[in-house]
Parts: structure tokens; sequence; C-alpha cells
């Protein structure tokens, strides 16, 4: 019994280190990111000095973003963190896709989100591969898309976020981050066609959902609390959209 008891007793020990080695660097990444710029409530953390000028430009960039957004809330702070670093990715990015250039692992990172890398001065973000992201996918916008992410969590709770369709979530994240463009001029580009290997080369495999929140909320009259409580599927929220963008055009 007394065998068994220490067995059960080790056996708890290492899942809950194994936790804490998972869930500290999620929760409480400060510490391993020495170099931060600041402006306003929003805040660039790395792990490799970031030169001030750029820095603050690809801060006032992505402010200029969120303020767009319908979730727009500046009263609290909002921060990233760049792991350049091999051996930092791999720690972070244990709860993340291996590819994944952006994340956040709610509930844990409910006021911040992880870059896989970036260059200040040329305004990409690097991912794990090293692949360097091009306009209009820029670190600005992976910064915006990211905590994009972070202000729907605090809108919707960590429960309903996981539970909301991919397109609600990823849709409105794209939406925020990238440039205006109107529900006609998306659909001018891309049409009614799916996230295909052509298209993801050509507009990002999130330009379709994007699609869907620009026309439901642009051209359908949702609000953003409309939106957030659908539950509907891609497609009847991708014929909504673009039946209200055809009746819009007729009324012209």
């Amino acid at each position: 019994m007394k065998s068994a008891l220490r067995s059960l007793r080790l056996f708890v020990v290492v899942v809950l280190a194994v936790a804490a080695f998972v869930a500290f660097p999620l929760a409480f990444p400060k510490p391993l990111f020495a170099y931060s710029v600041e402006r306003g409530s929003l805040s660039i953390h790395s792990d490799e000095p970031i030169p001030a000028g750029e820095g603050e430009r690809v801060l006032a960039e992505i402010e200029e973003r969120l303020a767009r957004s319908p979730l727009a809330e500046f009263d609290a702070p909002l921060a990233l963190y760049v792991a350049n670093s091999a051996w930092r990715r791999a720690w972070i990015w244990i709860v993340a896709p291996g590819n994944a250039g952006g994340f956040i692992a709610a509930p844990a990172t409910r006021g911040h989100a992880f870059l896989s890398g970036a260059d200040f001065e040329s305004d990409e973000l690097i991912a794990p591969s090293g692949f360097r992201t091009q306009p209009p996918r820029t670190l600005a916008y992976y910064g915006a898309h990211e905590l994009t992410h972070v202000q729907t969590v605090r809108a919707l709770g960590v429960v309903r976020f996981h539970l909301a369709p991919a397109w609600v979530r990823e849709g409105l994240a794209d939406y925020v981050g990238m440039p205006p463009e109107s529900a006609a001029e998306l659909h001018a580009s891309i049409g009614t066609r799916d996230a295909d290997l052509e298209m993801m080369r050509a507009y990002g495999v999130y330009a379709p959902w994007r699609l869907i929140v620009t026309g439901l909320l642009e051209e359908a009259g949702w609000s953003i609390e409309d939106l957030l409580a659908s539950r509907v599927g891609a497609d009847e929220a991708r014929r909504v959209a673009l039946d209200s963008l055809r009746s819009s055009r007729g009324a012209r």
C-alpha cells in the first residue's frame, strides 16, 4: 500500500511539474523577454533588441488597426511577445502548431499574444520555418490579428471563444488586421472560392472568412454582438453576406 501511495505521489508531482513547465511561459512570459517598447496601453517585448523608432512605428500601426476594430478597448493593456530564439520558441510553442507565426492560448494569454519572430525594420514577421511574410500581411498585421483574438476572448469569455465558429474568430481577426477593404472590393478579388491552395498563395487562408465578416458587418447590418453570438456554419454565413452585398448593389 505504501509503495502504491509513493508511486501515486510521484505521478502527481510529475504531472504538476509538467503542467507548470508548459503553463509558466504562456501565462508569465515577461521574464523571458529582456527588451521592450511601449506606446500607451500597447507594448512589444522581444528576446532581441528592438530598434526604438521601428518598434514604435509598428506599435503605432497596430494601434491604428485596433482603433478601427468593433472590439476597440484601449483602457486594458495589450502585449506582444516576440520569440526569435529557437529554444524559447520550442518551449512556448509546445501548445501551438509548429508552423504558427502567432498564437494565443486562452485563458493563459488573456492580455497578450506571441509572435514567432520579427524584423522590425522591414515590418516582416519571421515564421518558425524562416519564411518572411509579405505585404499586406506585415508584422503590424500579425500583431493586430493576434491581439484581436485577445480582445475576442475578453468579449466572449474563454469557453464561448473556443465554441465560436472558426470563420468568426479568424474572419474578425483578419478584418481588423488587414487594411480596410469593402465587401464589394474583396468579393471582386476572391469571388466565392474557398481557401484552396491557389487562394492561399494569393490572398491568405482567411480571406474568404474576412469577406463573410465584412459583408455581415458592413452590408447585412449585423452588430459585433450579432457576429460574436453567431453559431451558423461558414456556408450559411457566406450566403447571408453575399445576398446582402447583391441587394445593396441592386439598390444603387
